[in-house]
């Protein structure tokens, strides 16, 4: 019964160093490649030449990249005047932040602000728009949304 013992746990061995050396080996296509440098010269000047000559080719680039043109230059804020239609005009806080829930679930981005001289009143503001003709293209609909039959078309600035 001793050699049955000797004999398994030397097969169990043999079979554990197969499956460490064969099995669990690193493939090679896994492997990083490491340069060493020349430990007593400490040679690097390929390493400087190639990152002399990447920085030469980004400054090269940089060189070929367009200069803002004037037209951007001169964007104004003016340039993003936006339009809003001014729906109702209403004492109570709460019922224009109704209709402004009303206006948005009929499709239309719709906002409040103080309105007046006193500060007692709200505005609310259909939009804003791009351009003039979304509004007047759209008007029956944000009429009919908004429960409105007149409104003030303004611009509304950013």
């Amino acid at each position: 019964m001793n050699i049955e013992r000797v004999v398994g746990l030397v097969f169990s061995i043999g079979i554990l160093l197969v499956l460490l050396f064969v099995v669990l080996t690193p493939q090679i296509d896994y492997q990083q490649e490491f340069k060493v440098s020349n430990p007593i010269t400490n040679d690097t000047s390929l390493e400087k030449e190639n990152l002399i000559e990447a920085e030469v080719e980004e400054k090269e680039i940089f060189k070929e990249s367009p200069i803002i043109n004037s037209d951007v230059a001169s964007i104004e804020k003016s340039d993003f005047d936006l339009f809003v239609l001014r729906v109702h005009v209403l004492s109570s806080e709460d019922n224009a932040n109704k209709m402004v829930t009303k206006i948005n679930q009929g499709g239309f981005p719709a906002f409040t602000e103080i309105f007046g001289t006193k500060k007692n009143l709200h505005a609310v503001y259909v939009g804003p728009f791009l351009e003039r003709d979304d509004i007047e293209s759209n008007i029956e609909l944000i009429q009919k949304v908004s429960e409105s039959t007149k409104g003030e078309i303004s611009s509304w600035k950013l």
